[in-house]
């Protein structure tokens, strides 16, 4: 449902520029040039996964597809480097390369991700072919989507004023909760004596998902940044989009129901703690 919700969003998007104006038609090229990266990026990624047989490349892949094809699009358009498209993929490129380095740590050393070897098991002789559209091309369409804004961001050439003051507080925001959640839960696994319990403080104890919550606001982010474009709020409902996805439509309500059977103090943890948006810590009764 989410890819064929994707689907249509970027069909009708692409249909626009039959009608667009010349700055909104700048942004969709910059957007298709963006997609036709990513393209070529996650077949070469899938090519390595399938001779690997660890699909949890794609994992890895997710935050340096975006940064990889912004610097194609920006490079092949001929933009001038702004200050602030500098800005912008330097942003882009810490937190894709942060995230890509704490990804590789996580599942690289362990084999394929618990996940794919499920969908490897029931797929059989054909997995090898299916894996590229049940994978590769169904995460690279939704993520694709999730681009638009940066192809108006990329638009942007004079000073982006209160726009770009708001994108850098919203990247800011989603790096603390994101860097600091993944940190925090990196050495609550590390310790041994933790084994069984549920990770409930720091910023655990402000929502269940701080990094999904973190990663939401880094794509707002992007999409601040796009208003100080021409026609930038096309933008905007991607950015709904990505919030809906990390709250309701990802692994979120998978994870919940595996922590509730393997986690005993999972039910009495959600009863006290949000599960996305954050607040601050109730006190325990």
């Amino acid at each position: 449902m989410t890819l064929r919700w994707s689907a249509l969003f970027a069909l009708l998007i692409l249909l626009m520029q039959g009608v667009a104006g010349p700055e909104l038609a700048r942004a969709l090229q910059t957007w298709q040039t963006m997609g036709l990266s990513m393209l070529a990026i996650l077949s070469a990624v899938w090519a390595l996964g399938t001779v690997l047989r660890n699909h949890s490349l794609m994992d890895i892949a997710y935050p340096l597809t975006p940064w990889l094809a912004t610097m194609i699009a920006w490079w092949h358009a001929g933009m001038d480097p702004s200050a602030t498209t500098l800005a912008l993929l330097i942003a882009l490129g810490l937190w894709a390369w942060r995230l890509a380095l704490y990804l590789s740590v996580r599942y690289l050393p362990h084999g394929e991700e618990a996940r794919y070897a499920k969908w490897r098991a029931r797929g059989g002789a054909s997995w090898w072919w299916r894996s590229y559209f049940q994978i590769y091309l169904t995460q690279g369409v939704i993520v694709w989507v999730w681009c638009l804004p940066l192809a108006f961001a990329l638009q942007v050439r004079s000073e982006p004023g209160l726009w770009g003051g708001l994108a850098a507080a919203a990247w800011l925001i989603g790096q603390i909760f994101e860097v600091g959640g993944d940190w925090q839960m990196h050495r609550f696994r590390r310790d041994p004596s933790r084994k069984g319990q549920v990770m409930d403080s720091g910023l655990w104890a402000w929502c269940r998902h701080p990094n999904y919550f973190g990663e939401a606001m880094t794509w707002l982010a992007w999409g601040l940044l796009a208003l100080a474009a021409p026609m930038g709020w096309v933008g905007l409902p991607a950015v709904v989009f990505v919030f809906w996805f990390m709250n309701r439509g990802s692994a979120l309500s998978m994870t919940e129901r595996y922590m509730l059977k393997t986690k005993p103090g999972y039910a009495d943890y959600m009863d006290r703690t949000p599960a996305f948006f954050p607040r601050p810590p109730r006190a325990r009764p």
